[in-house]
């Protein structure tokens, strides 16, 4: 197992709701819904996944948040025992900060930060892991997880 100390990404966080990257801005707070998660235990790797909202997020494909290799995994402890639709902000804690009051910015972190995102009702999810990445989805892929949501084949 190859432990860092510091996630690389290919992105960065703009204002606590944005995650930007070299091409694009993306406002996951306004124009996109949280949609669901999967870990994969033997890969160390979690997704998060989001659509676009259907009112603001038109013509924007689904993205996915990806960890590779993570080192540290947290959720709240009612985390998916309710419906989560928004994600309603995102930065950064330090490993040993237990205060979610308040979150760190991307120029007040450090690369060996936790990433936290707070969703609605205040439940979240804190990660830290070697690789860091957000991919679009395709539509085939979107339509694939669409299935599983509803539980169609």
């Amino acid at each position: 197992m190859s432990v860092s100390k510091n996630m690389k990404k290919n992105f960065r966080l703009g204002q606590s709701n944005e995650i930007i990257t070299p091409s694009r801005v993306y406002d996951l707070h306004n124009l996109y819904d949280y949609f669901g998660i999967s870990l994969i235990g033997g890969n160390r790797q979690l997704n998060i996944i989001f659509s676009p909202n259907l009112e603001f997020g038109k013509g924007n494909l689904s993205v996915m948040l990806k960890f590779n290799e993570i080192q540290y995994l947290e959720f709240s402890p009612n985390f998916g025992s309710d419906p989560i639709c928004d994600l309603d902000e995102m930065g950064y804690k330090a490993p040993d900060d237990r205060d979610d009051e308040w979150l760190m910015s991307q120029r007040q972190s450090t690369e060996n930060d936790h990433l936290f995102l707070r969703f609605e009702n205040n439940e979240f999810i804190r990660v830290f892991s070697n690789h860091a990445a957000l991919i679009n989805l395709t539509s085939i892929r979107c339509a694939n997880l669409a299935g599983m949501q509803t539980g169609a084949t």
